[in-house]
């Protein structure tokens, strides 16, 4: 009876003690219910709503606005200079209404853009945010801000420079680069997020000369143009007019033009090959000879457009060039000549490391043929073998079956050796792409 009574007190002791704990769960829970309801945390959720509803591209928004407002007030300052030195009558040029165009109408979708992501977040976020609409305007922005650069900073049109190529308006110059920049910011951050499209890190994880290489071909696509539109500035004009007045024509400036653009035009060319080559047949691995030819080729065009640009440095933007003013060729050819200098010195280091490699691989010595053992260490090495042939087949192991073993061994030394040997060769590269 004692004994029923202790088990049914242990079972009310248990029961009792599953069910405060049972408690103390529920009170922890509840706790925990009134902490996440607590005004702190409501007050505190839409602020996290309002931040994932946030566009990645707010801050390049923002700086196209700001950017397309000032080159906005200083086009429309640039084109009532021009049309003062010109008579009512005559109407304005199809550039300045171009350029007046399409800088506004950067201005304006750009407050449009920026006015619903702080108005309505929610509802840019559903109809805007990744989206082909946001995709599509970023790519209309983008064409708007590059006509405005090419406007603005055209020798003929006169508006941020002047017909020798020089800033004359530093404010729409600069002004109009920096609206290019955002949206092309802007336009990389949407196939970076969205896309997943991540042009930088694609560049960078190629190396640094072919990232070199990308951005000269934009670099010399801008040496091309800049020095055309300053030739047709001031090189380009009627025959007529030329032979009735044989000084009116810059022979030099002309000269020096003509070269800027048949620099401009090779660097271009040739950096779309080296570009197209390192992605379309380079591999990953040093086999075969395509590497080998790709540097060879690269290392060829990078002394040769070194040795252009140098030139060109010196001859375009000298006293009587076209890209003796701060302008569009003044940059670009000072540009291209240092990133044909970085290709250049790339190539020549990746030159001598593989030289280095070669003769190192050369210069140490053959394995050797068999391993010395000392008498001891042989003599162990014989009982040992005669051991293992005792157990195994019952009769001694003699020592022609023990030279037999040693020479068998060697041979797998070897070839183990100069197996290990190929693998280096083949495996040990050096540079960008793997040579």
């Amino acid at each position: 009876m004692n004994e029923l009574n202790s088990v049914a007190s242990s079972s009310r002791t248990s029961n009792g003690g599953v069910g405060n704990h049972s408690n103390n769960n529920d009170d922890a829970y509840s706790t925990s219910i009134a902490s996440a309801a607590s005004p702190n945390t409501r007050r505190s959720a839409p602020a996290l709503a309002t931040t994932s509803l946030r566009s990645p591209r707010r801050v390049w928004y923002c700086a196209l606005f700001i950017s397309s407002l000032i080159a906005m007030g200083s086009t429309f300052e640039a084109v009532k200079m021009q049309r003062r030195y010109t008579a009512p009558t005559i109407a304005a040029t199809p550039t300045q209404k171009w350029s007046v165009a399409s800088i506004t109408l950067t201005f304006l979708l750009t407050f449009l853009t920026l006015s619903l992501q702080l108005t309505s977040p929610s509802q840019s976020t559903k109809y805007l945010h990744g989206t082909k609409l946001e995709m599509g305007l970023l790519l209309l922005l983008s064409g708007f801000t590059c006509s405005s650069v090419g406007t603005a900073t055209n020798p003929a049109s006169g508006m941020a420079v002047n017909a020798s190529g020089g800033i004359s308006f530093g404010n729409l110059f600069y002004s109009t680069w920096a609206s290019f920049i955002s949206a092309m910011g802007g336009l990389l951050s949407f196939l970076r997020t969205e896309r997943g499209l991540d042009v930088s890190s694609e560049l960078s994880s190629r190396g640094n000369r072919f990232r070199s290489w990308a951005v000269l071909i934009v670099v010399t696509l801008i040496v091309m143009g800049s020095s055309a539109s300053c030739y047709d500035a001031r090189c380009d004009i009627d025959e007529l007019l030329y032979n009735n007045n044989e000084g009116l024509r810059p022979v030099k400036y002309c000269r020096r033009a003509a070269f800027g653009v048949s620099a401009g035009c090779i660097g271009c060319v040739a950096s779309l090959a080296v570009v197209a080559m390192r992605i379309s047949c380079a591999t990953m691995t040093p086999e075969g000879r395509a590497n080998r030819t790709i540097f060879v080729i690269e290392g060829v065009l990078s002394v040769v457009l070194f040795g252009i640009f140098g030139f060109a440095v010196a001859y375009v933007t000298s006293e009587k060039g076209p890209g003796a003013p701060l302008g569009n060729l003044y940059y670009s050819s000072w540009v291209a000549f240092a990133l044909t200098f970085f290709v250049a010195t790339s190539c020549f280091e990746e030159f001598q490391a593989a030289k280095s490699m070669i003769l190192l691989g050369r210069q140490q010595p053959p394995p050797p043929q068999s391993e010395q053992y000392s008498d001891v260490e042989r003599e162990a090495l014989n009982s040992e073998a005669n051991s293992i042939g005792m157990s195994d087949h019952g009769t001694p192991y003699n020592n022609e079956n023990a030279s037999l073993a040693e020479r068998e061994d060697s041979q797998v030394g070897q070839s183990s050796s100069a197996s290990s040997g190929f693998s280096q060769r083949v495996t040990g590269s050096v540079g960008e792409v793997q040579i």
